[in-house]
């Protein structure tokens, strides 16, 4: 059997309206986001969904919240969902880093600690649908990854804040199956970036 997952971006910040770089900076929703969060539970309400996976930071673990309360499903949290660290976050007494085992990671760092934590939770939800709730620049390295070593040619990834991405992990293999998927949205005042 297969598992499917539901890969989505966290909900807006105000650091992502302002351009800032957060990486590992703790930063939560801003008021849209909340009201994002909301938009993404009500997508997707006629969806079964049997399990509900975040990073560890807070606004990932805040856009899945909605979701979580109408399912009634638990959220896990998982550190390996993170956003990449990188040299160009910004460090803030406000908003401290928090603790990782690197400094700075490079693509295939982030590359195999997402498919390490995405293939661990495809294997315990076996048959089923897992949403995960992760963040933007994780998301586009591991699905880029995936349609590099695709024969599908003609899917594009544009990384669409808030979009459904379908992927789907079936006897050790990834395939990506439908990507930002956002026509939900089209009509919100949602930024895109």
């Amino acid at each position: 059997m297969a598992t499917q997952f539901i890969l989505v971006s966290h909900a807006l910040t105000q650091w992502n309206i302002e351009g800032r770089i957060q990486g590992h900076t703790d930063v939560p929703l801003n008021h849209l986001g909340e009201k994002m969060s909301q938009w993404l539970a009500n997508r997707l309400d006629r969806e079964t969904i049997h399990a509900i996976y975040t990073s560890d930071l807070k606004r990932a673990y805040q856009t899945a919240r909605p979701t979580a309360k109408q399912k009634s499903i638990p959220i896990i949290q998982d550190i390996r969902l993170r956003e990449a660290r990188t040299i160009f976050q910004e460090r803030s007494g406000i908003y401290p880093i928090l603790p990782f085992s690197k400094e700075r990671e490079t693509k295939d760092d982030l590359y195999y600690r997402m498919d390490e934590s995405l293939s661990e939770i495809a294997l315990s939800h076996d048959g089923q649908t897992v949403l995960v709730v992760s963040h933007g620049g994780s998301l586009d390295v591991f699905i880029s990854r995936l349609l590099e070593k695709s024969r599908d040619k003609l899917l594009k990834y544009q990384g669409i804040r808030m979009a459904l991405n379908r992927i789907r992990y079936d006897s050790g293999q990834w395939h990506c199956m439908q990507l930002d998927e956002d026509h939900f949205f089209n009509m919100m005042p949602v930024p895109k970036s």
